[in-house]
């Protein structure tokens, strides 16, 4: 039986009117993969439990919904690499508004923190719930940047928080934003997704990750309650299937499937989708029949290539016959699975990019795998953990501002994946996952 969620202010997303000593802050999403922006909705509620005025923006959905007002504060999200220059761009724009003080945060503010904090008053290198205090006394001059732990500016930076620390988990502020049903990428053949998230970081060591390249193998656990209590706010909006953005839901054994639990329990039926890597789908096969009967129905898993090179250059923990067995796995258990790839490397040949079809109709996953799948190439983003690996001795880089290009030394593969783009863009499937 459904139950409703918490109660929040009946009142159109925008400023909300508090005591007029308060700071005014915007927290704004540049990109969370064209859903109801959770990231930004966390530091905007954390904010705003603080005691400041808080407006917000999805700067990607409604890009012409520029808040207007005069803010002592602007923190603007940037933890995907499609919102970097919209990041950048979005901090000019409040900079000629008249915003007093704008600082950026997320996985990739953090590793273009050089750049972006010649273009603001700061980059916020750890999780914004954990900072309220020292970002308001910042937002109201008491403080400046450079005297603020954990936010790098062009002149240095504070010590940072460690990130394993506990925070003080808010609510997430969806109110602030439009409702789930406002974005297309919340209606499911499952139903209204509502996207939930249990942890932070990734205790894995993906050589190509932004995950691990932002957090190393920290994973920062997110109240269960507070989990709980999103889900039933995201309830009222009418969702009725969850996807766990996390970038590892078994980050820790335990945690997020209790987070599950608790929901199915409260909410329930619903039904779950979540990510995690080839390896746990056999290492938690137990697990997974367990939450196939709470409603999972959907696993995310990057499979990135069929090839034992590839996987070793990834650090994947896994081998070939691993991933076939996990494959099968996954269909015994009765689930969805929806392997992302990085077909175009480097280390491929045109041969082995040719058989991947093959390999899809051999484990029987070639009707779950989409444009975006064959079509995606490896980013080497500024930042990235393979550019000091030996792996890129001999291979071509080109600096293209926020990231590295790669030339293959073979001209046909990068001809195929001019062709697959091209294709890809014309079906609207270019982005493989949420978190990387």
């Amino acid at each position: 039986m459904a139950v409703p969620g918490p109660a929040v202010p009946d009142v159109p997303y925008g400023i909300k009117e508090i005591a007029m000593s308060a700071p005014k802050v915007a927290v704004v999403s540049a990109f969370e993969a064209k859903l109801q922006p959770i990231l930004a909705a966390s530091a905007a509620g954390a904010l705003r439990s603080a005691g400041a005025e808080v407006a917000a923006w999805d700067a990607d959905v409604c890009p012409n919904d520029f808040p207007s007002g005069d803010f002592d504060l602007v923190l603007i999200s940037i933890p995907s690499y499609e919102g970097i220059e919209t990041g950048a761009q979005v901090a000019s724009q409040f900079k000629l508004a008249g915003a007093r003080r704008v600082l950026v945060c997320g996985q990739y503010a953090w590793l273009n923190a050089g750049v972006l904090a010649s273009l603001t008053d700061g980059v916020v290198v750890d999780e914004p719930e954990g900072m309220t205090e020292p970002l308001l006394a910042f937002a109201r001059g008491e403080v400046t940047a450079d005297q603020v732990d954990g936010i790098f500016t062009g002149e240095g930076t504070r010590p940072k928080p460690k990130r394993r620390v506990a925070r003080d988990w808010q609510l997430p502020a969806r109110d602030l934003f439009p409702p789930i049903a406002n974005y297309p990428e919340h209606c499911t053949k499952f139903g209204l997704l509502g996207n939930i998230e249990a942890t932070r970081g990734c205790h894995h060591r993906c050589s190509y990750c932004a995950v691990y390249a932002a957090y190393g193998v920290a994973a920062i656990p997110v109240d269960s309650g507070m989990v709980l209590a999103d889900a039933a706010q995201l309830a009222g909006q009418g969702a009725r299937h969850f996807a766990f953005v996390d970038a590892e839901f078994f980050n820790t054994r335990r945690h997020a499937l209790n987070a599950m639990e608790a929901v199915a329990d409260r909410l329930g039926p619903v039904t779950f989708e979540l990510t995690t890597r080839f390896d746990h789908i056999l290492e938690f096969e137990a697990e997974i029949n367990q939450m196939t009967g709470l409603g999972l129905r959907v696993i995310t898993s990057a499979l990135e290539f069929p090839s034992e090179r590839v996987l070793q250059v990834f650090d994947k923990g896994i081998d070939v016959p691993g991933i076939k067995k996990a494959i099968r796995a996954a269909k015994a258990a009765g689930v969805e699975l929806r392997p992302t790839f990085i077909t175009f490397t480097p280390w491929v040949t045109l041969a082995e990019i040719q058989a991947l079809e093959d390999f899809l109709d051999e484990t029987g996953i070639a009707g779950w795998v989409d444009h975006t799948a064959r079509q995606t190439r490896l980013l080497l983003f500024k930042g990235s953990p393979l550019l000091d690996s030996p792996w890129l001795d001999g291979v071509t880089l080109i600096d293209r501002g926020f990231y590295y290009d790669w030339v293959h030394p073979d001209p046909a593969v990068d001809e195929l994946w001019a062709q697959r783009r091209q294709e890809a863009v014309e079906a609207g499937a270019t982005r493989c996952c949420v978190r990387c």
